[in-house]
């Protein structure tokens, strides 16, 4: 048969098995992707000297190689000469290397949501004798979090579907272990499409949870005094100031 449910049904468990070390890569390498990409276009956002340029460099290398060969080259060809990197774990090489990865993704999405907040915002902040750090924790970034979430989502869902390279170093991931059924029963068709399965369910739910999310944050907006009221009185103190 050119396509057997029984066996498909019967493998089916048997790939989802490495789901748990699948989402495991992809919860850990988002904490620290979203972690690094926010410090990263912080920077960018208040062109930080030498940083901006290293910045620059940084991602448009890791934007512009594949995720496989950065995975190869850091787990295989840095181990040469990093006894650090020679002694990880697969798994923690890979969370290491969709954590760097990603980073240059999401640094790019939150410096576009940081630079959608109003410029007349951010001066009456200033005029109102703010700090930086009160201007950026209390006005831009709640702001940039409504702009910035549908990305993150993408990215997000992108970081899940580049841990489907973690099987390459010897993971048994769901490719990892689709990989080792399919090898041992030729049933490549049923294997694979089990794989591609699981991975649009999780495509499906979380596109639900940022439909939602996005409804509540703008929810939220629309009725946050930051801005309404305060926005009024931040530009009217901006105008007095002026005059």
């Amino acid at each position: 048969m050119l396509f057997s449910w029984s066996y498909f049904l019967e493998a089916f468990p048997k790939v989802l098995k490495g789901l748990p070390t699948t989402l495991g890569l992809t919860v850990i390498a988002a904490v620290f992707s979203l972690l690094l990409g926010t410090v990263l276009a912080l920077l960018n956002y208040y062109k930080v000297p030498v940083a901006v340029q290293i910045l620059k460099v940084w991602s448009s290398f890791i934007r512009g190689t594949p995720n496989v060969t950065q995975i190869f080259f850091f787990y295989y060809g840095l181990a040469r000469i990093s006894t650090l990197v020679l002694n990880m774990s697969p798994v923690v090489a890979t969370g290491v290397v969709m954590s760097l990865s990603m980073s240059a993704f999401m640094a790019e999405s939150i410096r576009g949501a940081l630079m959608s907040v109003d410029e007349g915002q951010r001066e009456a902040a200033l005029s109102l004798g703010m700090t930086n750090f009160q201007l950026t924790t209390r006005i831009v970034i709640p702001q940039a979090v409504r702009v910035a979430l549908p990305t993150l989502f993408n990215d997000m869902i992108n970081l899940f579907k580049m841990s489907s390279l973690a099987f390459t170093i010897g993971i048994r991931d769901v490719m990892g272990n689709a990989r080792i059924e399919s090898a041992a029963s030729f049933r490549f068709f049923e294997t694979y499409a089990i794989v591609m399965i699981i991975y649009w369910i999780f495509s499906l739910l979380m596109g639900m949870v940022q439909k939602r999310l996005e409804e509540k944050s703008n929810a939220i907006y629309s009725s946050s005094t930051v801005t309404k009221d305060n926005k009024g009185l931040l530009n009217k103190k901006l105008q007095k100031e002026k005059n």
